[in-house]
């Protein structure tokens, strides 16, 4: 359902509809967002053991396991980013008061660290097989770059959310 849609229902449903319409909003968008953290540590952390190994065959073994991680990632906040864009900011904007260049830093994060993701798959693509441990220590750089920016944008979605959800317990009152 797009943000038009939730707002257009909350608008016409009166109170204990528009806290359970803005209540699925934002429990969805908690869910998502736990989800992709967890994901996204297990990708710093297997970024940094590729940075630390030693051990030429077992770092090729993990920085392959590391670019089917980053394509999954990759896959799954492509996906959360387009429901953001077709509902949770429309209704943060609506319900929050907010100006939607308040989600344009989100949206510049979320561009920068889809460059430094699709740079490591690039150059991942373009790599020597075996991976050196020089080159794969500047791949795993690349994508220690892409987790600040993206916990930078999962903190900055987390207070988002932490206001619809002070708006759904003041619908419920």
């Amino acid at each position: 359902m797009g943000g038009q849609q939730t707002i257009d229902r909350i608008l016409a449903s009166g109170g204990s509809a528009a806290s359970l319409a803005l209540n699925e909003t934002v429990v969805r968008a908690k869910l998502e967002r736990d989800l992709l953290e967890m994901e996204l540590q297990d990708l710093y952390a297997q970024a940094c053991t590729v940075r630390l190994d030693e051990d030429a065959a077992r770092l090729n073994r993990e920085i392959r396991e590391l670019r089917e991680a980053v394509r999954h990632f990759l896959a799954e906040w492509s996906a959360h980013v387009a429901w953001e864009q077709s509902e949770l900011f429309p209704c943060a904007a609506w319900c929050l008061a907010e100006e939607p260049s308040l989600f344009a830093s989100m949206k510049e994060d979320y561009r920068r660290a889809e460059r430094f993701v699709r740079d490591f798959l690039h150059a991942m693509e373009q790599a020597p097989l075996p991976v050196s441990r020089e080159q794969a220590k500047k791949l795993a750089a690349g994508l220690l770059q892409a987790y600040a920016c993206l916990k930078n944008r999962l903190r900055e979605e987390e207070e988002i959310v932490m206001s619809l959800e002070d708006r759904v317990n003041v619908f419920r009152e």
